[in-house]
């Protein structure tokens, strides 16, 4: 199993297309740590889990990465558009 963790801080211009490349994967978690731009709204919307976190891209990927419940970890940004 394939869980995609991603860190976000006011990514919501970036994140659906970003979510909407990533369909498919076994677990999406969006690791939000703070945003206030409607990011955790696009997260949950998108089926993705939200995982709360203080901001700080490190402590966000560790949160992601102990909520994953994959064999296998993608860590991709939220601005990352997978072909």
């Amino acid at each position: 199993m394939l869980s995609v963790v991603i860190p976000t801080l006011n990514a919501a211009e970036h994140l659906p297309l970003c979510l909407q490349r990533l369909a498919g994967a076994d677990e999406i978690i969006v690791v939000d740590g703070g945003s206030g731009d409607g990011t955790q709204q696009q997260a949950e919307q998108a089926g993705a889990r939200l995982v709360l976190s203080p901001k700080g891209r490190g402590l966000q990927l560790q949160c992601g990465a102990e909520a994953a419940k994959g064999d296998w970890l993608l860590f991709v940004h939220a601005d990352t558009v997978l072909g």
